[in-house]
């Protein structure tokens, strides 16, 4: 890695000698002419200053930036020329003559103005767009306080959904744009791109012992968020199509920050921040958990004996009496009251440092970052550690030639905690802090961990904390271009890049944990190193001719992907002092080694055309081929095309009377074919090897079949048609953008079954095809905007459905099935409240008081032979009626596990010298199966006589002594036919991401080193709105969830 770096560097450096020839008597002119000091003020059209505008000595690097009043003082030789430079303004150039005071007026430049979208291999007006692309600038965006970039994107960009799987340091976000209609097997993550290089996802190396770690974050963890300029997020295929092959989930293209002509400008950004636990988990005390003990085992003994409402008997006919497991005396004086979340949990503390250094002029313009980030998690022991460097260097070779460098390096260090979400011997730290007696304490009298007898395979929630458990992730993610202008239209550019990712997972587990204990101590060791190599060229022609406007791209990339994976294994160590750094140390039976390599190529043609005549009516056609090894020879071709276009009706003659209310109006439309090749590179592979069989007693490794091969797999290809419309009112100040998009995924690459006969009958082969339709609603609004006070609001609103529309024909349907259906969905019987005291149910027989009352609504039709009548999908058909028994004809769905529509609402505030901006975003219509506070109580009450904790909902718990609880009884459990949809409900959720306060102080004095400085408060995750009454709405996606967190940040940002 170290040699990849110094070659980059090297490159990146090697232009210094360019620089030295093209001003080799800048030192001997200003020792020759006389100097003099020079003063003024920047102003716009309106007298207002320009803060922040470059004040540049032509030809020199001597400069400054304008300060809060727009001022600035030089000293200059005379006759130089100053350039003063600003963003959306043109640079203007003024000779330095006797005087000593200079007021200079900046003219803005109606061309920059106009907002620039990324989009594939190249920049769009978007005024010119015919795709649906949507950008989201970092400006916008509280970067300061977060992990990653991800955590910012939630609700930012209408059709992009962004879920939290996990609130741990580093915690894993998945994004979905315009849904998931792919198979499970291919996913539906969408492409990432880092400045220009498709990257992939490296993953985290699994533990390879008894615990998980939970899941890390997606490859944007590894991005330092302060480098970030823009996101585009690409939706339609008609936009995402120049990626052919890879961008049938859609695509996300970052932009990191580039130098900029002017003096060398010096940013640093720091926060410290507190978090705490948004909401924790609510179990019982020592007294509740005793009390609800005794009366747990008073019900089962009154059922045994039929007393009460179990039988009528009265309690003095029971065979004995009933004896309880704790006295009075035990429940108002426990000896032990041990909160076990609150043993292996903290205040978590949170440090950030970025500093960067911008800077140049019309030949050389650079960036260098650096950036150091801390996260102590709410889980003790729990932390993440991320260093990054970056140089991004753009260099003019000379007036056809230019070349630039971008080289990012990062190092991200994980202290990882237990997080299995199993019941027994793998249970995670959350899952025995919440389930583990509270009457015990954590050490016995010989200062061992206790455990609970009656569980002997359930860890000591904090001996799991004794775990040493470290990854480390390291990352070179480097270009180098070339850019080569021959003729003044055309320009040719080559790309060469890499994404090196290195990981190393060490883990050992002590002699104190139960697991270890059983092992006598148990390390591990893996490591992976994935190399992707990039190499592209492309020629761009632009040409204007009248009112004709056309751009034509023509382009061909290569890929190698290329990986190696090693690990170690061993147990039985004398002592727990080695850890994992002397496997060899241990006495193993069965020392454990694995290896394995992958390497696998694409190759791509592409081309686009961009067309417009009078900047009215606009056409875009591309074209991809694209060529993967991971498909057999004859089918590692596919071709995606797509065309758009649009029409700027308001430029019509006809739609002048409107232009008082109207700035803008656009109609687009666009179809698109996009693919997935998302299978790995053995999918058309037969065999595999090192598994362990056993012959003659000894294990031998061998060959064998893990699946069936297929020689005629091939794409998974997306078509789609999208329709949009952008609107602009009041000269700006409202802008609406809406979308309506049908798209249909065919050849799906899935899992599909052979017949039973064969002994593998798996085989990866393109079946069935999936259907999804949505509407997307973005609206910017300019509420107030005057010379003290500015309001701003951006609303994004998504709507989506993905169902089928074509199945495996091996598929084999459940009664409740639907051809057409969701694709992700929850069935099962329909509850009609709890079983009460005396009620006999036909169709229920033998039903306890308590238990889940299930509805008879429907029964089987039936043929002359009795065989079950099927519709021609094989879907059983129904007679509509109830038929006195309960079986599969009265299951149901319930709906889609996906959310009904996302909603993001972002607010900003300027009043003088401060800032405001508040920041929501919310899921609804979504459907949940319970929190853990309903389905705790039912489907794992019966282990309070083992000693497991429980919620203190169970207080609701229906009981003779409780007719009213709302939540089943205990008997809940030994009921033949569940809890149906009981606990399943519709929910929604609004939090509140982020409210930042910031103050920018006044710089006033003209002989200054800072130039800007900005305090601010900032409040993570301040508070949720929902009915839903589990952890979190978004993170418990299980019942063992991180708990989300709250954070707190106090913020600097300085400019020198």
């Amino acid at each position: 890695m170290l040699k990849i770096c110094s070659a980059f560097m090297l490159t990146a450096f090697s232009v210094v000698p360019v620089l030295a020839e093209d001003y080799p008597n800048v030192g001997i002119m200003k020792l020759q002419q006389s100097e003099q000091k020079i003063a003024g003020t920047v102003v716009d059209a309106n007298n207002e200053p320009v803060i922040g505008a470059n004040v540049l000595v032509k030809g020199t690097t001597n400069g400054v930036i304008t300060d809060m009043d727009g001022k600035f003082a030089l000293t200059v030789s005379r006759g130089a020329v100053l350039q003063i430079s600003y963003i959306g303004y043109i640079t203007q150039e003024i000779k330095v003559t006797n005087n000593t005071t200079y007021t200079i007026r900046l003219v803005e430049d109606s061309e920059t103005l106009e907002e620039v979208v990324v989009v594939g291999y190249g920049t769009m007006k978007k005024r010119d767009l015919t795709g649906a692309v949507t950008s989201v600038k970092m400006d916008d965006a509280p970067v300061g306080t977060i992990s990653t970039i991800s955590h910012a994107l939630a609700g930012k960009a209408a059709g992009l959904q962004v879920n939290t799987v996990s609130a741990q340091p580093g915690g894993q976000s998945t994004f979905r744009i315009r849904g998931a209609a792919s198979s499970d097997k291919a996913g539906n993550d969408p492409l990432i791109i880092i400045d220009g290089f498709p990257v992939s996802d490296p993953g985290s190396l699994d533990s390879g012992n008894q615990y998980s770690d939970g899941k890390k974050d997606n490859v944007l963890g590894s991005i330092n968020p302060n480098d970030i300029e823009s996101i585009e997020i690409l939706k339609d295929a008609s936009s995402t199509a120049i990626y052919g092959a890879r961008a049938g989930n859609g695509v996300i293209i970052v932009t990191t920050k580039r130098g900029k002509s002017g003096a060398a400008k010096v940013q640093y950004s720091g926060s410290a921040s507190v978090q705490e636990i948004a909401k924790s988990y609510d179990v019982l005390d020592a007294s509740g958990f005793m009390k609800i003990h005794n009366h747990y085992n008073k019900e089962l003994w009154m059922s045994a004996n039929g007393i009460g409402i179990y039988g009528g008997k009265s309690e003095a006919e029971a065979s004995s009496p009933f004896v309880p497991n704790y006295t009075d005396e035990q429940i108002a004086n426990p000896e032990h009251n041990t909160n076990w979340f609150d043993e292996i949990t903290r205040l978590g503390f949170q440090t950030s440092h970025n500093i960067s250094i911008t800077g140049g002029n019309d030949n050389t313009k650079y960036l260098v970052s650096g950036n150091y980030f801390k996260q102590d998690g709410v889980i003790k022991n729990n932390a993440m550690e991320r260093y990054s460097a970056r140089v991004n260097l753009d260099q003019k070779l000379s007036k056809y030639v230019k070349m630039g460098v971008n080289l990012n390096v990062t190092r991200n260090s994980y202290d990882n905690v237990s997080l299995g979400d199993n019941q027994a011997g793998s249970a995670g730290v959350l899952v025995t802090a919440v389930q583990y007696k509270p009457t015990l304490p954590v050490r016995d009298e010989n200062g061992d961990y206790t455990l609970n007898q009656d569980v002997a395979y359930l860890p000591n929630p904090v001996s799991l904390l004794d775990i040493t458990d470290k990854t480390t992730k390291e990352r070179l993610l480097g270009t180098v271009f070339l850019e080569v202008r021959p003729i003044q239209d055309l320009l040719l550019k080559a790309n060469f890049g890499i994404d090196r990712n290195y990981q190393k997972r060490r883990q050992y587990l002590p002699t104190t944990t139960l697991y270890g204990a059983k092992e006598n101590g148990a390390g591990y060791i893996g490591q992976s190193d994935k190399s992707d190599y990039l190499m592209e060229l492309t020629a761009n022609y632009t040409k204007s001719f009248g009112d004709h406007n056309l751009n034509v791209l023509a382009g061909h990339s290569y890929q190698l992907f290329d990986s190696e994976f090693l690990s170690a294994k061993s147990n039985d160590f004398i002592t727990d002092g080695f850890l994992y750094n002397n496997l060899g140390a241990g006495n193993a039976k069965r020392p454990t080694v694995g290896s394995s390599a992958t390497k696998s190529r694409m190759a791509s043609f592409f081309g686009r055309v961009n067309y417009s005549f009078k900047d009215r009516y606009l056409l875009t056609a591309t074209l991809r081929a694209d060529g993967s090894s991971n498909f057999a020879e004859g089918n590692r071709w596919g071709i995606f095309p797509s065309v758009a276009a649009g029409w700027r009706f308001l430029e019509e003659d006809f739609m002048q009377p409107l232009t008082n209310v109207l700035s803008n109006g656009k109609l687009r439309l666009s179809y698109g074919e996009t693919g997935n090749a998302n299978v790995g590179d053995k999918a058309y592979s037969y065999y595999n090897v090192g598994y362990n069989n056993i012959f003659g007693g000894s294990q031998i490794n061998g060959v064998y079949l893990s699946q069936m091969g297929n020689a005629d797999l091939t794409w998974e290809t997306t078509r789609e048609w999208n329709v949009g419309l952008d609107f602009g009112f009041l000269d700006g100040r409202i802008n609406v953008t809406a979308e309506y998009y049908h798209k249909v995924v065919s050849d799906l690459l899935n899992e599909h079954t052979l017949l039973s006969y064969n002994e593998v009958n798996k085989i990866i082969a393109n079946v069935g095809k999936t259907q999804s339709q949505g509407f997307e609603l973005t609206v910017n609004t300019t509420n107030v905007k005057n010379k003290e006070f500015e309001w701003t609001s951006d609303l994004t609103f998504s709507l989506y459905r993905d169902k089928w529309k074509e199945r495996d024909p091996n598929w084999k349907p459940s009664s409740w099935d639907e051809y057409n259906g969701y694709m992700r969905y929850s069935s099962g019987y329909l509850s009609d409240g709890l079983v009460q005291p005396g009620e006999e149910i036909a169709h229920m027989p033998g039903a306890l008081p308590g238990q889940v009352k299930i509805k008879d609504i429907d029964g089987y039709a039936y043929n002359a032979d009795g065989s079950i009548k099927v519709d021609k999908h094989g879907i059983p058909l129904k007679t509509g009626t109830p038929d006195g028994k309960l079986d599969d004809a009265d299951k149901v769905i319930y709906g889609s596990n996906d959310p009904g529509y996302l909603l993001g609402f972002n607010n900003t505030f300027r009043y003088k010298n401060f800032d405001l901006n508040v920041y929501f975003y919310g899921q609804f219509n979504k459907l949940t199966s319970g929190s853990y506070k309903t389905k705790w109580p039912s489907e794992f009450v019966n282990e309070l006589r083992r000693g497991y904790n429980q919620p203190t909902s169970v207080k609701d718990i229906w009981s003779s002594t409780n007719p009213n609880g709302k939540l089943p009884s205990y008997f809940q459990i030994e009921s033949a036919y569940g809890t149906g949809d009981y606990f399943y409900d519709k929910t929604w959720f609004i939090r509140c991401r982020n409210i930042t306060l910031g103050y920018n102080i006044p710089m006033k004095k003209e002989k200054q080193i800072l130039s800007n400085v900005r305090v601010y408060l900032d409040v993570n995750n301040p508070f949720v709105v929902t009915p839903y009454d589990g952890l979190d709405p978004e993170t418990d996606v299980d019942n063992y969830a991180y708990p989300n967190v709250r954070t707190y940040s106090l913020g600097l940002d300085i400019t020198f």
